[in-house]
């Protein structure tokens, strides 16, 4: 009888015939029944868990949450499967009063001493951060402000004080109320008396939001913005509105329109004659009752909208898992995790349980989440994709036409 292996979350990830083993599913060795010499597998599959994968290529076939280290000279860091294919990093902190030895580019150390954050550049150790000047009293200062209009709250403040005078603060005030008075004691009172703004403030600030009086600018490549006038826009709504597009990607610009290109804000509606994606599917968001990888077949049921089945050419069939949609429909559902992009139309990768000849049409088999080649017999309104290349092996991963 053959061994069926499920994730965490119960979902099937290989079954396992007895006397064999599977060495595509993972990066591991999974034994079936009855196979002889398993205790080598085992022993070398210890061995490989114990090193985390130790090798300067990721491993194959990884699970997402798999840890992976990277020997090579230029790197030694331990990494995690995030999403079931791609590794990034876990930051290498150290925490001492010295500069730690044998550091690698992109390794943190909280100096003790000087009770900074500091990142290895590949030559030498750049502060991070806080910034201190060697002026005691001049340096950023995060602290928290009472607003007069509302003295049960706080707002984190960034403040650049010289000495006990602030010259300009940071805040992400609720953007509801988008600005606050501070109390009577705090050092903002005298020259932020107009309030301070979501966003940045420079001390002096009018009514208007202009620190013209106080002689306080923002000076440097962008200068000529102290003269910058704001004129009126247009308030008709029922009108096209054309998007302009700048001749470089940097430096001195030239601004073009075309008249097949607007937006009408009364119809919320995007006007273009022809559009270019990158990618190769269309693709709509629907609610899932797992988390479910790119290329996993679903169908319409469940506790969600979608789910998996065991049921061979289940009429059901919604499509299958995207990755990297080129149309998203229905964005706003939610995220990847709870509301996948479920592809509808297009070109996908897809998960198939062989064999599969090119050009054969696909249903679901019974295994959940992979697709299998339609036989006589099915019903005729299973078949929900086309293979564009063939599949001699067990489980895999083929291009498919949906």
């Amino acid at each position: 009888m053959p061994y069926i292996i499920t994730k965490t979350n119960g979902q099937t990830l290989t079954v396992i015939d007895d006397a064999e083993v599977d060495i595509n599913s993972t990066s591991l060795t999974l034994i079936g029944k009855n196979y002889a010499g398993y205790g080598l597998v085992l022993d070398q599959n210890f061995v490989k868990l114990l090193e985390n994968f130790a090798s300067n290529s990721q491993p194959s076939n990884p699970l997402q949450g798999q840890l992976w280290f990277n020997n090579s000279a230029s790197n030694k860091k331990l990494n995690v499967c995030y999403d079931g294919v791609n590794f990034k990093s876990i930051a290498n902190l150290t925490v001492k009063d010295s500069t730690p030895g044998g550091s690698i580019i992109g390794d943190l150390w909280w100096d003790t001493r000087q009770k900074q954050l500091k990142a290895y550049d590949g030559s030498s150790y750049t502060l991070i951060g806080p910034e201190i000047s060697a002026a005691v009293n001049s340096q950023w200062a995060f602290e928290n402000e009472t607003p007069v209009e509302n003295p049960n709250t706080e707002y984190t403040v960034i403040k650049a004080n010289f000495g006990n005078t602030p010259f300009l603060t940071i805040t992400p005030i609720d953007a509801n109320t988008g600005t606050f008075t501070p109390v009577i004691g705090s050092n903002l009172r005298s020259n932020f008396i107009n309030g301070v703004k979501r966003g940045i403030t420079l001390a002096g600030c009018d009514a208007n939001g202009s620190s013209e009086s106080a002689g306080n600018y923002f000076w440097g490549t962008a200068s000529d913005a102290k003269s910058a006038k704001v004129k009126t826009a247009s308030t008709s709504s029922n009108a096209n509105h054309f998007v302009t597009f700048a001749q470089n990607q940097s430096g001195d610009q030239k601004l073009y329109t075309t008249s097949t290109f607007f937006f009408n804000p009364s119809t919320n509606v995007l006007n273009a004659t022809a559009t270019a994606a990158r990618y190769a599917d269309l693709a709509e968001r629907y609610e899932a009752d797992a988390v479910y990888v790119p290329g996993t077949v679903v169908i319409v049921g469940g506790e969600k909208e979608i789910t998996v089945t065991r049921m061979a050419a289940n009429p059901a069939v919604a499509g299958v898992i995207s990755k990297t949609p080129a149309y998203m429909m229905n964005s706003e559902a939610g995220s990847d995790e709870t509301h996948p992009y479920v592809a509808l139309k297009g070109r996908v990768p897809c998960k198939v349980y062989g064999p599969v000849t090119k050009g054969d049409l696909l249903v679901t088999s019974r295994h959940p989440g992979y697709a299998c080649a339609y036989v006589h017999g099915d019903h005729p309104k299973a078949a929900f994709a086309t293979a564009l290349e063939s599949f001699s092996g067990e489980f895999g991963v083929i291009e498919v036409k949906i």
